[in-house]
């Protein structure tokens, strides 16, 4: 998320970007953690908008669903899935403790592996917000070439939510979207979102 960071930092925004309970160290610190302790992290400064990518765009739509923000930036949210749930149990039962992580493009950064653990606490967290309670703008962005989140998935997010919903497609990215060559695009359609829904 640095990138974004500082892109908005930049133009004037005060930006609170903290890093989630078993993120940002090793992998192994992820199997003690889950979706209650994540969304507790992204509580720690209540905000005007919540900007947040893949799992992060998920958290920022469940705080929407029970909070009094502005907006919501949604970078590459996974869709509700009732079978990534029981896909993952299923592996659970015969034994697997850990998945392959996801491919990555050029330049993203990411686990090579992941605890079944805590990708059951993330598809059951998502499974279980209400985004019909998202009643706030949202801004849905989506990268064509995400190999992690189908991008068709922003379409059932989208019919979810009870906001009026803006789309952004970036043509040139991957998952990690604010890692990708479209960079540019998405701050700029992140300021100008937020210049249309915060006013100072």
């Amino acid at each position: 998320m640095q990138p974004l960071v500082e892109g908005l930092n930049s133009r004037g925004h005060v930006i609170h970007a903290p890093t989630l309970p078993g993120h940002g160290a090793v992998v192994e610190a992820l199997e003690n953690v889950g979706w209650v302790d994540w969304i507790s992290a992204g509580r720690q400064w209540p905000a005007d908008v919540i900007v947040g990518q893949s799992m992060g765009a998920s958290l920022a739509l469940a705080i929407a669903a029970h909070s009094g923000c502005v907006a919501v930036v949604a970078i590459n949210p996974p869709a509700p899935d009732p079978d990534a749930v029981d896909g993952l149990e299923w592996r659970q039962s015969r034994g697997h403790d850990w998945v392959d992580g996801p491919p990555l493009a050029h330049g993203e950064i990411g686990y090579e592996r992941l605890p079944i653990t805590a990708l059951l606490a993330m598809t059951n967290g998502i499974l279980a917000t209400d985004l019909s309670a998202v009643t706030c703008p949202v801004l849905l962005v989506s990268s064509a070439l995400d190999e992690v989140v189908d991008p068709a998935g922003a379409d059932v997010v989208a019919a979810l939510v009870n906001g009026p919903v803006g789309r952004l497609t970036l043509a040139n990215s991957g998952h990690v979207a604010t890692l990708g060559p479209d960079l540019d695009e998405l701050l700029t359609a992140v300021v100008g979102f937020i210049a249309a829904h915060v006013t100072n």
